[in-house]
This record gives structure tokens, sequence and C-alpha cells, in this order.
């Protein structure tokens, strides 16, 4: 009986000692032929020396870790980072953020995650430790100020497309214009000649209102202001495209040029409300700029206006008739030595008395008188 005892005793020691591993990183496994084998302990990788002569249980990087070993020759990547958003750098050397996160991961177990994720419709690179490490997927967009989300970049306009490699949601300003980060719609961008505008089509610059000529796409404006007293709708590209507010006026040829009244018109052109521009009495022309209602001029060389109220063609003085519109005067000129008013219109012609005429009788009275005494 204690024969029994004591080989069973002898058994147990042999076998407490042949599961004894001399890796201290090790721990005995699985039980062969040769004795048991040793597997590398939690947080260890690699091959014991107690199967291979000349290995050795590795520590993991920091911040890993890894479950006991049930075989040998465990490589590193079986150490998991401790931060569920990192993994093991390209040497295995340390854990970074993976791909879509950014930060420093956090070594602790169970601690918080040190890698955030980048915001919606960004991308960035395993390792990347900034928020500008995310880029969008949209190649027109870029993130916002603040980071919380994506706008196309300047001189774009529309809604980023999150999706990668999809199509871009940001469109470039028409030709000409520009707009700032985040603009969402066309009309947010402006023409760089400050003289111009969109057209109603959004397709390109033109000029504005009261201005005519070709937007310029940088530098002095192209778009010279209509004369003063002048005005032009959009779009106008010559300076005779700018007319004169009052309906009976235009621009004359001076340098610069201004507003006159057309011809048979007379006064002074008014840039709103009622015409300052009124037409010549019935029956005369005047010339454009004309001023005063003198200017207005009758059509029959031998007539011009009297001071009736309405003003109309009378014969000048020494005339007699009736003034015509057009052709042959109407006007007839009285005998030589007679004379007629102006305004006569039928032959009202009489011996011109001159201050020899009044002289003669004079004498010829004196004489009379003279006889009689």
């Amino acid at each position: 009986m204690k024969a029994t005892s004591l080989i069973l005793i002898l058994l147990a020691v042999i076998v407490k000692v042949s599961a004894t591993c001399t890796d201290a990183n090790a721990t005995a496994g699985a039980f062969i032929d040769t004795g048991f084998i040793c597997y590398c302990n939690a947080g260890y990788y690699g091959t014991s020396t107690d199967s291979v002569s000349g290995g050795s249980c590795q520590k993991c990087p920091t911040g890993t870790n890894s479950v006991l070993a049930t075989t040998t020759g465990t490589l590193v990547t079986s150490c998991i980072c401790n931060d569920a958003n990192s993994a093991l750098n390209n040497g295995n050397t340390a854990c970074q953020c993976k791909a879509n996160f950014f930060g420093t991961p956090n070594p602790t177990a169970g601690g918080a995650t040190g890698c955030t994720a980048c915001p919606t419709g960004t991308a960035s690179t395993a390792g990347s430790t900034a928020i500008t490490s995310c880029s969008c997927n949209d190649t027109n967009a870029a993130l916002k100020a603040d980071n919380i989300y994506c706008v196309c970049k300047a001189n774009f306009y529309g809604t980023p497309n999150p999706t990668a490699g999809g199509a871009t949601g940001c469109t470039a300003c028409p030709t000409g214009t520009a707009s700032t980060a985040g603009s969402t719609a066309v009309t947010s961008c402006s023409c760089n000649d400050t003289n111009a505008t969109l057209k109603a089509d959004n397709s390109a610059c033109f000029c504005k209102a009261n201005f005519y000529g070709t937007p310029t796409t940088f530098g002095a404006s192209g778009c010279t202001a209509c004369p003063a007293g002048t005005i032009s709708a959009d779009g106008q590209t010559d300076k005779s495209q700018c007319t004169c507010p009052d309906v009976n006026a235009s621009l004359n040829s001076a340098t610069p040029p201004s507003c006159q009244c057309n011809a048979n018109f007379y006064g002074t052109p008014t840039t709103s409300g009622a015409s300052g521009c009124i037409t010549c009495p019935t029956g005369t022309t005047s010339a454009a700029g004309s001023t005063t209602k003198y200017s207005c001029a009758c059509p029959d060389t031998n007539a011009s206006l009297n001071f009736d109220i309405p003003p109309v063609c009378q014969c000048n003085p020494n005339f007699y008739g009736i003034p015509t519109t057009s052709g042959a005067s109407g006007c007839t000129i009285c005998p030589l030595g007679q004379t007629a008013p102006a305004g006569s219109v039928t032959n009202v012609c009489g011996a011109a008395f001159t201050s020899s005429t009044y002289i003669l009788s004079i004498v010829s009275l004196l004489f009379s008188i003279v006889m009689l005494i």
C-alpha cells in the first residue's frame, strides 16, 4: 500500500515538473509523446524556447493584447489594439487609428476610444491624427470651417455627394463668376465685373441695366455707364442702346453725349414723368436740339411764327397770302416800293411813306400859305 502511494506521488511530481515551461512568458498546454507543449501567454506572441531553441514569447506592442496561444509560432498580428477603432501600423510597432478615423488610440483596455469617426461624406487614411486629414469624397467639396460636414468649395455651388467615387454634386460657377465656399445655388455666383449680373438663365454675365459693353472676368469693368440722363436694359453692348427717358428726346453726338429734343420738338428733356420736349406748332419744323418755340421754322421760307396762342405761320412783312407747308411759297412779295404788315393774307400792299414824302408835303403846304399872304 505504501509502495503504491509512493509511486503515485512520484508520478505526480514527474508530471508537475514536466508541465513547467522554462520560458517565463509561456504556459504548458497540450501533452504529446515528448511532453507538454508550451504556448505564449496572453499579451505575448511568438514561439516558446521550450518548443524551439532560440525562440521566445515577445510582449505585444504597447496598447495591444492577445489571448493565451493555442498554437506555437503566433504572429505579432495576433496582438489586437485595445482601442477598437485602431489597428497596428504597417511596422506592427504601435497602434494607429483605422482608415476613416482620426486621433490617438487609447492604449487602455476597456477605455473610451481615442479615434473619432470622420464626418459623414469624408474619408481618411489609416494613421490620421487630425480631423483635417478627413477629405470629402466629393472632389469639389471641402470640410466646413467648423469641420462638421462638407460644403462645396469656393467657385462651386450645390450639395456635395457623400458617396466616394460618385458624380460630384458641386457644379462650377459660370465663367466670369465666383462664389464663397458653401454656396448651394447658382444665384450665389456673382459676376467678377461689378457692373455686370447673371443672365436670367444663369449661363453667363452681361452688363447691368444702365450700362453697356462686355463684362470682364478680372480687372477693370468692361461695362460702361450710360451717358448722364439715359437708361438701358440689362445686357446692352453698345452706347446707342442707351436711350433718353424722355420719349421725345435722343442722344446727340457731343462728347460726352447728352439728351436733346428730337427734330420738330423743342424744350429741355426730362429724366422722368411727362416729356419736356414739346411738339412744334402745326406746320413748322425744327432741328434736333431746339430749346425754344421760335426755333420751330415755317416750311414756307417767306413766313414765320406769329405771337398767337398757339402760334401759327403767317406771311412775313411786305408779303401777303397763306403760307404753304411744302413746295412753292404761298406768300407773295408786295410790288416794289409797297409794304404790307406781317400776317397779311390779301394784297393790302400800299405805297411806302418815306421821310422825303413827308418833307415835300410840308414844303408844299408852307408855299401855299405864303402865296395867300
